[in-house]
């Protein structure tokens, strides 16, 4: 989720608007005088269950929340999205962040090589000891940065201040903690130290094992704004060019992903919870289709795999990617989550250290994400009467239509029912339901009290736009063929505003030219955005290829806003018939001879392509 999705999430879409205009509720809806045009009859409607707006009216526009405060309030989208923060309490990364973390970077790198000294040193022999025992040899230890936290809780803290850094700095860095005494002292005491980048390869903070068998056992540093374990891989700073090429593989301990690296196998990284985070998740599947997890398979760790696999199919299953081949070209990548099933009461450095051809068939037989769930359904559930059956099916049911269609959907299907015991036809008819489909959820979120919702819950991402904007800024020469695109067919924030800055640009840039007029010193989420669209590689098309691509992604987002038009007018005329006289057939009409107009278009396209 990213932090306009936050923002949004916080915020009710009624009562924000409410605080602006008056709001009289119609059925399922509300609806007003538009704010934004004079009138005398209300066009203007709030849709509470979609969080958003439409004027029917002279506008003719509508969006969420957000771009309703952007226009009533005349704002740009940055200051709109900074005063919806402060309202729902979210604190914004700030664009000068990167140089005030700068010292806190710097004051964790001092740390990192202390420790590493105090390995070396005599008081480091026991845990040089172990560290052998674990087969890790020096060489990765090194390029690890692992080390020792001296035991009497003030060495490093004096080393610190002795290299000229305040107490208060130390605090703030969260390399030392104020005890009962009111007294700073060193917040690693006696532990194995592991150092933990981002993938930028910046040090935000560390990973310490206890080696006397105190608790905790593993302790990391202090939450803040420079270390959030459920944004961070470990080792994805190393891993982040073999993701890319091989597909991700996902182990639960830092000992694991070392060991991986030492033995070769580069592009390993380790979770940094109990279970996979939405974030870590987006982290992957910006790099690869490919995901495989390799994590416990005790009864806690069934149960951690179990949340990380609702998340990954919730966010993970949907997604396709462009990303180099061995060759160096660009190749489409579909979602591929899988999982393995690791030997009873072995870790995977164990199998590594053992036999790294073991562990690369571990990795090519893992299995299927959605059979694993589905094997975990009815093994876990009541399998023999007709009701467990179909309650067996309804909690399936998300998992099977986030994968829409084609052989893996057909997979997942077939052994639904072959764990069941009962025809295909049997489970298709059941998952078509309309009883089904309203129990169907997000896997990953659980189901409000007294509340439905559908499996088809919107990703943080929204693959359509970012390939129609990655078209848009790779190739200019198809500004000319986007005459018909509106700003209003993009339903993400940062999309629609890279789509505005873009428009605004106006023909005769270059690429270069175009690039520099969209990026400005705008927003972290419209520049986090802009460099994800620019890193994501496109595959390699000609002018006829360019032209077809564009205009295909074009009409489909297209017919998303009619469809959506559509929907938002049924909603509004579920309890009242549209005015004939008043011209609201007319739009009706309209409307309809759009979309009619629009799927004949895609139709002519796909003919003219097949042909």
């Amino acid at each position: 989720m990213t932090v306009v999705d936050d923002v949004k999430a916080r915020l009710d879409i009624v009562e924000v608007i409410s605080q602006r205009v008056p709001l009289q509720r119609s059925g399922n809806s509300y609806k007003a005088n538009c704010p934004f045009h004079q009138e005398k009859t209300p066009s203007f409607h709030v849709f509470p269950d979609r969080q958003s707006w439409r004027c029917f009216g002279s506008c003719a526009t509508g969006g969420d929340v957000l771009s309703f405060v952007m226009r009533a309030d005349s704002l740009e989208f940055g200051e709109a999205l900074r005063q919806m923060a402060q309202q729902t309490g979210i604190t914004l990364p700030q664009r000068g962040q990167s140089t005030q973390n700068e010292g806190a970077h710097k004051i964790n790198e001092d740390t990192r090589a202390f420790f590493q000294r105090t390995l070396a040193t005599a008081q480091g022999a026991s845990a040089r000891e172990y560290l052998e025992q674990r087969g890790l040899d020096k060489q990765a230890i090194e390029a690890f940065g692992v080390g020792l936290s001296p035991s009497d809780g003030e060495s490093l803290k004096n080393h610190l201040v002795r290299e000229g850094y305040s107490q208060e700095e130390l605090a703030s860095a969260g390399v030392v903690r104020t005890g009962d005494d009111g007294v700073n002292h060193d917040l690693f005491r006696g532990r194995l130290m592991f150092p933990i980048r981002d993938a930028h390869g910046n040090l935000v903070g560390f990973g310490a094992r206890t080696l006397d068998g105190s608790e905790p056992k593993y302790l990391n540093s202090p939450q803040g704004p420079l270390f959030d374990k459920s944004r961070l891989l470990y080792a994805m700073d190393r891993a982040r060019t073999d993701v890319r090429k091989e597909g991700a593989v996902i182990v639960e301990g830092y000992m694991d992903a070392i060991a991986a690296h030492q033995a070769g196998f580069k592009n390993v990284v380790a979770q940094m919870g109990t279970a996979l985070t939405e974030f870590q998740v987006d982290e992957i599947r910006r790099l690869t289709g490919k995901m495989t997890m390799a994590l416990d398979q005790d009864a806690a760790g069934q149960a951690a795999t179990l949340r990380s696999l609702d998340v990954v199919l919730g966010n993970f299953q949907t997604k396709t990617t462009n990303n180099p081949g061995p060759d160096g070209a660009t190749k489409t990548v579909d979602a591929d989550p899988r999982i393995i099933v690791m030997p009873p009461g072995q870790d995977p450095d164990e199998v590594i250290h053992r036999s790294p051809s073991d562990w690369s068939k571990l990795v090519e037989s893992a299995i299927p994400a959605i059979s694993f769930r589905i094997n975990a359904i009815t093994s876990q559930g009541e399998t023999e009467s007709p009701e467990g059956k179909a309650r067996c099916v309804a909690e399936a049911a998300p998992f099977i239509h986030l994968l829409g269609g084609g052989i893996q959907q057909a997979n997942a299907v077939e052994l639904l029912a072959g764990n069941l015991n009962v025809p295909i036809d049997t489970v298709k008819a059941a998952l078509s339901r309309p009883s089904v489909a309203r129990r169907a959820r997000r896997p990953d979120q659980p189901r409000p009290a007294g509340t439905t919702a559908s499996p088809f819950a919107k990703l943080d991402h929204d693959p359509m736009e970012e390939h129609c904007l990655q078209l848009l800024l790779g190739y200019p020469e198809l500004r000319d063929l986007a005459g018909g695109l509106r700003s209003e067919f993009f339903q993400r924030h940062e999309n629609r505003e890279i789509f505005t800055r873009w428009l605004d640009a106006g023909p005769g840039l270059d690429k270069d030219g175009t690039l520099a007029s969209v990026k400005r010193d705008g927003d972290d989420e419209v520049s986090g955005q802009l460099t994800s669209l620019l890193e994501k590689p496109l595959l390699p098309l000609d002018v006829n290829g360019r032209t077809a691509s564009f205009m295909e992604v074009a009409s489909r987002l297209e017919e998303r806003n009619l469809k959506n038009l559509k929907s938002e007018e049924v909603k509004r005329f579920a309890d009242s018939p549209p005015d004939i006289d008043g011209g609201e057939h007319d739009e009706i009409l309209q409307l309809n001879r759009q979309i009619r107009k629009n799927e004949g278009l895609r139709r002519g396209q796909a003919q003219e392509i097949s042909g």
